[in-house]
């Protein structure tokens, strides 16, 4: 299998041997002597000589926020008319008079009902993790969540909870064969803050856009029962958006990431941010390498390092208790050039979620990471080439009843089934990936899911979970907006 999520929450692993340290906040094991199960791929990615990381700097900056909501609760998230105006990061909220907040709120699509009185929380955008405002943090305007917890579990839109509502264009066969008659697609994001890539996203340079496919996507797509081998090594090319995060010093792999458009990545928080095993990177730490498909040779004149300048984790991200809202922007310090090879992946608009989230429709997990689950240290199980899996999306009930962990909607789980005649899991090495799927109507990939965490790999009725990335794009589209919403005033 291609990868596996280094983060195991109880009960213990498979494999677990006596003598592993066990960490009782929050349930993780790990081994002995090893406080960075990531580091079991160390030395397998391709180093880089003093020549190519010359011109890298050590500056910037770590935007991160992991504070829980410690204020009180609300069962209308959307509907919120309170007095709160203090943040989860306990910063006091900014007036939406005012000039530098009204740049920023322009062009949005805010429900009209909603009020937006002097500096209290609201949820204008109707945004699944409640309300929010604007914020100044080091001179800079920001958005934050509010201190609002929100009271038991409150049913906001989730497409694998509303199965029955598919969008009108949609035909669905018993086969389990797709079609869908197309429609105009819109946007995102702007341009002006989100950068360029997104009017051709997902349709890569090599494959769509000379009307080929690529030797296992038709499997994928169109039928549940087409076989699909446990692992297999992905085409050059295929997966352009794939990027490979990697330490500058020691010189390491960390982590699997996703090109978006040509100025931003993303991966998962916990790439960045793990207090348990003392994570805390910042800029002057990783660096981006665009464009590869070997991870144990510096594959000159096709790959690209990149500098990273911000990184922006999620400010609900929970990395004490179950991973929610794992997810990280990355910023980089200059837009890179797309190629044949460096092409950026699509994100889900409400329509596309709708459709491909459903019970038993295949996505594509990509990366470097090990074949198989390893304990040990000196074992370095990192793939030379990249690899690919395809795996079925579960039931959300089941993928809440197949672990004692917390689900969120934040999450969805995706792994074949225990008497399913498949096997394949995501493994050790490449959380932070993508997770794909073709959306027939618009002839793209879309980045579904985030490769967040699972309890071992390939574990009879234990799944894999990922970021549901449909439900981040309004954080998204906020935190982006706020990087150059000030250079316009």
């Amino acid at each position: 299998t291609p990868v596996c999520i280094p983060v195991w929450i109880s009960p213990r692993p498979p494999g677990y041997e006596a003598g592993m340290e066990e960490i009782k906040t929050p349930d993780i094991q790990r081994p002995p002597e090893h406080k960075r199960p990531w580091k079991t791929n160390r030395g397998a990615a391709a180093p880089l000589s003093q020549q190519e990381l010359r011109r890298v700097p050590d500056e910037g900056s770590l935007s991160s926020r992991g504070a829980e909501a410690r204020g009180s609760c609300s069962d209308a998230p959307v509907k919120y008319n309170g007095d709160l105006s203090v943040t989860i990061g306990g910063h006091t909220c900014l007036p939406w008079s005012l000039p530098e907040v009204k740049t920023l709120s322009r062009d949005k699509e805010f429900i009209p009902e909603v009020q937006l009185q002097t500096n209290k929380c609201r949820n204008p955008d109707g945004d699944y993790e409640g309300p929010w405002c604007y914020v100044r943090i080091a001179g800079n305007i920001t958005m934050d969540y509010c201190d609002l917890q929100l009271c038991g579990r409150v049913q906001t839109y989730n497409p694998l909870l509303n199965k029955s509502t598919w969008p009108e264009q949609t035909t669905v066969t018993e086969g389990r064969e797709r079609s869908v008659l197309g429609q105009a697609r819109k946007n995102l994001f702007s341009p002006r803050t989100f950068g360029q890539g997104e009017d051709d996203c997902g349709q890569r340079p090599l494959f769509e856009k000379k009307n080929k496919t690529d030797a296992n996507e038709a499997c994928m797509l169109f039928s549940r029962w087409c076989r699909i081998i446990q692992d297999d090594d992905a085409e050059v090319a295929s997966a352009p958006w794939q990027v490979m995060l990697y330490r500058r010093s020691p010189q390491e792999f960390l982590c699997g990431a996703s090109l978006i458009s040509d100025q931003w990545i993303l991966t998962a928080a916990h790439c960045i941010l793990y207090p348990p095993w003392n994570k805390n990177f910042t800029v002057s730490d990783i660096l981006g390498r665009l464009g590869k498909h070997r991870s144990t040779m510096f594959e000159r004149g096709i790959e690209k390092v990149v500098v990273i300048d911000e990184i922006i984790v999620h400010p609900k991200y929970n990395w004490k208790e179950n991973l929610n809202c794992d997810i990280a922007l990355l910023h980089m310090r200059r837009p890179v050039t797309f190629t044949d090879k460096i092409h950026p992946i699509c994100l889900p608009s409400k329509p596309v979620a709708k459709f491909l989230m459903s019970e038993g429709f295949k996505g594509r997990v990509t990366g470097w990471g090990s074949l198989k689950k390893s304990w040990n240290p000196a074992v370095r199980n990192l793939t030379s080439v990249l690899q690919q899996i395809h795996l079925p999306i579960v039931d959300q009930n089941i993928c809440r009843s197949s672990t004692s962990v917390k689900i969120t909607d934040n999450m969805f789980c995706a792994g074949y089934k225990p008497d399913d005649n498949h096997r394949g899991d995501a493994c050790e090495g490449d959380s932070g990936g993508p997770f794909v799927m073709k959306y027939p109507a618009e002839n793209r990939w879309y980045q579904i899911g985030i490769v967040s965490w699972s309890e071992g790999c390939d574990r009879d009725g234990k799944y894999g979970f990922y970021t549901h990335l449909f439900r981040m794009t309004k954080w998204i589209g906020k935190v982006i907006e706020k990087m150059r919403g000030s250079d316009d005033e």
